[in-house]
């Protein structure tokens, strides 16, 4: 799933573009649809609020914990979920950081790393790359995101760019902390 297409679905249920943003404002931040100042009752449509637990929902099954490993270096390496029932890698690094993938797999091969010994399966879409970001907020404060997990970005630049766009306005990470 790609942002812009999510961006869509809210505006057929009716949201403005002030409704868009906070919807994905909390969902980029790892927060609760119900959270902020305003209770959704109170500010979104009708039929966006009627549909807003099942896309919270939806959101949330776009990048699940399947298991989170520990290190003795502080960080943890957390093995996400997606929901075509693939997985990739992340990992929450000291002081703030998150490395997420890009891809499932990938299509260069460098002889020191494994995630290419089985070649590219997909790309991810932006929404599945900004998914990765709000389950490790679920976990602990991020601060910084790197692009450097499974895949290389550069062969999956729009979708990067796109998830850069929105952790970097709604979701709250100064751009100078979004590293390619």
């Amino acid at each position: 799933m790609h942002i812009e297409a999510l961006r869509h679905r809210l505006r057929a249920l009716g949201a403005r573009p002030i409704h868009e943003e906070r919807v994905l404002r909390l969902w980029a931040r790892g927060e609760s649809q119900a959270s902020g100042r305003r209770r959704p009752a109170d500010f979104l449509p009708l039929a966006l609020r009627t549909a807003l637990p099942a896309l919270e929902v939806e959101l949330q099954a776009l990048a699940t914990l399947r298991a989170d490993e520990p290190s003795s270096d502080g960080s943890r390496r957390l093995l996400v979920g997606l929901a075509d029932g693939r997985s990739v890698e992340a990992v929450l690094l000291p002081r703030g950081g998150l490395c997420v993938s890009s891809q499932v797999g990938c299509a260069v091969g460098c002889v020191f790393c494994m995630t290419g010994v089985g070649g590219l399966e997909r790309q991810l879409g932006s929404a599945e790359i900004v998914a990765q970001v709000a389950l490790a907020r679920s976990l602990r404060v991020v601060t910084k995101v790197v692009f450097m997990g499974m895949g290389e970005p550069a062969h999956n630049l729009d979708a990067v760019l796109e998830a850069i766009d929105l952790l970097g306005t709604g979701g709250g990470i100064g751009h100078k902390q979004l590293l390619l």
